[in-house]
Parts: C-alpha cells; structure tokens; sequence
C-alpha cells in the first residue's frame, strides 16, 4: 500500500449571517480557516452511484474498508473515493443493508442498496397500527370504536386544545365531569366529579404508557400534547389495577421522539411494576482492561519505559484504530500531557477526511478543555459535511467555550430560526435555544442581543441538573438508563426499532444529541447508565460524549465531560453518579 503525504493547505468556510436587529442589518462573516497538514493520497479514484428500489440514494457512506478514508454521495446518489488496488468499498445507509463491494476504478459503478428486511417488518407494521380503523383507548389499550358496547370516558386531541392555554390543567377543565382544586401555579388536583366522597381517590395520570401520580402534570407543556383521554375508574381499575380505581388521565406526547426530555418526566413514584431498580453494574471505570497493548503499557515504572513500549507497538503492531489512540493517549496522561495529545493528534493525521473519527478526536479534547484545539477541529467538520445540522451546533458551542462570543451567537441564532442554507436545523432547535440562553446568562453584552424577539431575553434559565449526551454517529443503537433517588428508573432507547423516526430524522438532518433535566423535586442520589446494543468493528467505533451541568446558567454552575468508547460497552454499566442537593 502506498501512501503519498501532500500538504493540505487550508479550507474556507463562509456562512454570511443576517440579523435584523430595530432597523439595522448586522452582517457577520465566520470564515472557518481549517488547517490540516497532512492528509492520504491514494493512488486512484474511483467513481460510482448508490441507489435503492426507489432510486438514487443521497447520504450514504461510502467507506474504504479497513481504512479511515470515506465519502458520502450527493444528490444524485454519486461519490468519488480514492482507492488502492483490490480496495472493498463499504456501503451503509438507515434502514438498507450494508454492502462490500470490491472497487472498479476503470468503470463507474452502480451500488445497489436492499432495505433492511427487520427494520421493514417494523415499519409496516408501525404503517397498519396508524391506518386502522378509529379507536379508543380502553381497559385493554386502544379498541375498534365502533365495536365498543360503553363509553369509555372525553378524549380531545392537540387540534382541540387552544395554544392560549399555559397549563395542563387549563386544558382539562375543558373536559366534562371534570374538578380541579389548588390554585394555579400551586399545587392543583384533577379529580373526576363522579369520584368525589369523604375519601377522595384522584385519578393516575398515564404519561406516553407509563403511570404516575398526578404531580407530573406540572411538568407537561400543552403545547407538548397529541391527546388527552379520561377513563373513567372501571375502565381504569380493569388496566391499572387498584391503581386506577379512581379513574386515569391518558396523555400522549410528542416527548419520546423530540430532543429535550426532563427526566422529572419521566421518574415518578407510581410507575408500573417491575420499575424498581435491583441491578448492580461496574462502573466505566471499574470495567477491567483487556487489550494487549493497555496491559503491556500498564507494566511500565517509568516515563521512558512507557514511551519505548508506545514506539514498539506504532512500529510492529496493527494498532492504527481510534480506540488505541484515545486509550494511550489517556494512559499517557499520568506521565506527560503535551505527550499524551502528541498521541491523540494522530487522529487528526490518520483520519483527516472521517467526520466520525474527527469528532471523537473532538469530544476529547473538549473532556481536557483544549477548547482552541477543539475549535479548529469542529471547524473542519462542518467544511466536510456542511449540509449537517450538528456541525454547526457543534460549532457554535465550541466557539462560545473559546471565547468567541459573537460567532456563537450568530450560529446559534441561524439554527434557531432555521436561516442556514439547505440545511434542516428543526431537529436541534430546542436544544440551541437552551445553548443561547446559556450565552446571553454569561455573555449578554458581548453579543448583539437587541437582534432577538423578547421572550428570548426575559425567559428564564432554571435548568439545576442538565445532561447532554451526544455521540458519533446518529445511527448507532444503544440505550440510556436514568435512576433517580426513589430507585425508580425509565429506560430511552435510541434503536432502529423503537425509535425509526427519531433515527431517520437524525440522519436525515445530521445530528446526535440529546437532552435531560433533572427539576429541584428530584433530589438525592440519582445514576445514569448506558449500554451499547450492537457490536461494531473497532477501527472507528461510535463513541458517546456525556456533560454534566451543575446550577445551569447560573454564576455557580460546574461542567463535567466523559467521553466513552460507547460499543465497548454491550454489557450495561454506570456512566454516572451524582447527588443532587
């Protein structure tokens, strides 16, 4: 194999940024200059087209296999790729099957991409659960309306439910045979008038199929909700039990497939049966080493030593993956910072062109706070997949965390309002408005602020706990799991199966990131596990990015950053523990 070492000058990235701001036009030009020294040459191109039954697939990736070197095809289903001699070319795209083909630089080729016959099944199956004839929840889950011998109780659904409301409870008191005690903005009870005696039973509140005490109705926003039924306390007692014998407000919500979730939505002391948290799981920390080189390196007593067996192992073993050098570049840590990143840039030089290996390379050097380093990192992401929405946030954030305030505004309020070129950024909005808050909390007068409509400025940022998970590649299927000080826990779970939408989105529009509160009601002892539910090679493996916030947006606030190898881990370990005071 011959590699031909070439510099690579430099890469201009403009994004012109309007923002109206009273009568004025405030122009910002972010010229993103990526300097990358080196980068592989190969010895020949070859040019081909991806497409499905449907036609041209815009998208997918096109991998060297064994390599870091890949591209993804346009518009048009097309891609160039350098490639060697006897090169196998790796497709994949969400919901096809992957494919190896060997390369024919002498002709163009065709690559045709089958679906995913499991992921298929699940979506027609998904297709005739949404095309079936009108239904009614019910004791039993939802039942053929018409086929129904009773009542089962008022439903109205989000085009019933006026966006002047600010509560959940403006909107049940819409509802027939309805009562709600308290005060607004205080502690309120919904109760079914039928139900009222000396002994008062409230109904349980079923949030999304799961089941809680009605204090969760404080944390649901009407504009979150795609219905609302109320059964009344037969039909409740025959689904929930004792449970419901004092009937259950049925809510179904957009939450599980949006990107802000709060997990006090999500924890409460009513949940179903077999909720409690029994298991006993190791730590990241505590899982026990097993590669041969981190073993061999481990029986060093001295910096030399250890730097002799790093020289051996570049010399004679096969060690170019992205795990041997972030998990040396870790061990090095102890001996010698400027040595350990010595080790880490290597990624930077191996995987010049690989967005997936970029960004790990880029979560780390977040995790040591080299934010400049980061930055021009993150530069170079967004000149090799501009048409991404994470590229940007990304962007913006690492940008803020440099202290180039005026670049982070100007991103974060292009995504916000969707203005950045042929690029969907609704899949992330939510999350940037959190991001620019952030900055306006630390670093309003540094910005131009009087740009923004008001609500942006007189809203408050009360988030005390804050979790944000982002990861390397928005198709990977893992599953997090949050227990909170009740040990009650509730599992999200970011697979092809139980969240196809969720997925495709991500893809579709570039992004993999996710968010959690944890609200001042939910104090104590809480944990976050995590667990990878695909085996995947471990030459540039997907590798997951948690931050923790502490008093978030206030003076006081804290960060902490851990970075994991994600498909490491297909057994479930904590990734976390906290208290929350």
């Amino acid at each position: 194999m011959m590699f031909l070492l070439h510099f690579f000058t430099f890469c201009v990235y403009s994004i012109v940024i309007y923002l109206k701001g009273g009568n004025t036009m405030v122009k910002y030009f972010i010229l993103l200059n990526i300097l990358f020294v080196t980068t592989l040459s190969w010895s020949q191109e070859t040019k081909g087209k991806v497409v499905s039954a449907n036609g041209p697939i815009q998208g997918a990736l096109v991998t060297v296999k064994n390599t870091f070197n890949e591209v993804i095809t346009n518009n048009e289903g097309e891609f160039s790729i350098k490639t060697e001699d006897n090169s196998v070319l790796v497709i994949s795209y969400f919901g096809m099957e992957t494919k190896e083909v060997f390369a024919t630089p002498a002709t163009k080729m065709t690559i045709t991409l089958e679906t995913d016959g499991e992921l298929l099944g699940e979506v027609v199956i998904k297709a005739k659960k949404e095309n079936k004839e009108k239904t009614e929840e019910t004791a039993y889950g939802k039942q053929n309306r018409d086929a129904l011998g009773y009542s089962t109780g008022q439903k109205l659904t989000a085009e019933q439910i006026n966006q002047s409301y600010t509560n959940v409870f403006d909107v049940i008191r819409q509802m027939p045979g309805i009562e709600i005690f308290g005060l607004a903005g205080q502690e309120q009870k919904v109760l079914f008038t039928k139900n009222r005696s000396i002994n008062l039973v409230y109904p349980i509140v079923v949030l999304d199929g799961a089941v809680f005490d009605q204090s969760i109705l404080n944390a649901i926003s009407p504009t979150q909700i795609e219905s609302i039924t109320l059964l009344k306390s037969l039909n409740a007692t025959l689904r929930y039990g004792q449970l419901g014998a004092g009937g259950a407000i049925l809510i179904n919500t957009q939450l599980g497939e949006g990107n802000a979730l709060t997990v006090a939505q999500k924890q409460a002391s009513l949940l179903v049966k077999g909720n409690e948290y029994t298991d006993t799981v190791l730590t990241v920390e505590n899982v026990p080493i097993t590669e041969s080189y981190l073993l061999a390196l481990n029986k060093a007593t001295t910096f030399e030593e250890a730097k002799n067996i790093y020289e051996s192992q570049m010399t004679t073993g096969n060690y170019n993956e992205i795990p041997y050098y972030v998990s040396v570049s870790d061990y090095f840590l102890k001996w010698d910072e400027d040595y350990s990143f010595k080790v880490l840039s290597n990624i930077a030089r191996e995987a010049t062109n690989n967005t997936k290996a970029l960004r790990t390379y880029a979560y780390k050097l977040d995790e040591r706070k080299e934010f400049l380093k980061a930055l021009s990192v993150y530069k170079r992401v967004v000149a090799l997949r501009p048409g991404e929405s994470q590229s940007y946030l990304d962007l913006a954030m690492a940008s803020e965390a440099a202290g180039d305030y005026e670049t982070a505004f100007a991103l974060y309020y292009q995504i916000i309002f969707n203005k950045i070129p042929n690029v969907d950024c609704s899949g992330i909005q939510d999350i940037t408005i959190n991001e620019l808050r952030h900055l306006l909390a630390f670093h309003k007068s540094k910005v131009p602020f009087q740009t923004l409509p008001n609500d942006f400025l007189s809203a408050k940022l009360k988030q005390d706990i804050r979790i944000v998970l982002q990861w390397n590649n928005p198709s990977t299927d893992f599953e997090a799991q949050f227990v909170n000080p009740d040990s009650k826990f509730f599992i999200w779970n970011h697979t092809k199966f139980d969240n196809t939408d969720l997925l495709k989105e991500e893809v579709t529009q570039g992004y993999a990131m996710k968010e959690y509160v944890v609200d001042e009601k939910s104090k104590g002892n809480w944990r976050v596990n995590i667990r990878a539910l695909e085996e995947e090679p471990q030459k540039n493996p997907t590798y997951l990015k948690y931050t923790l916030y502490r008093n978030y947006g206030l003076p006081t606030e804290t960060k902490e950053v851990k970075v994991i190898n994600l498909s490491r881990y297909t057994e479930k370990v904590t990734l976390d523990n906290f208290i929350f005071h």
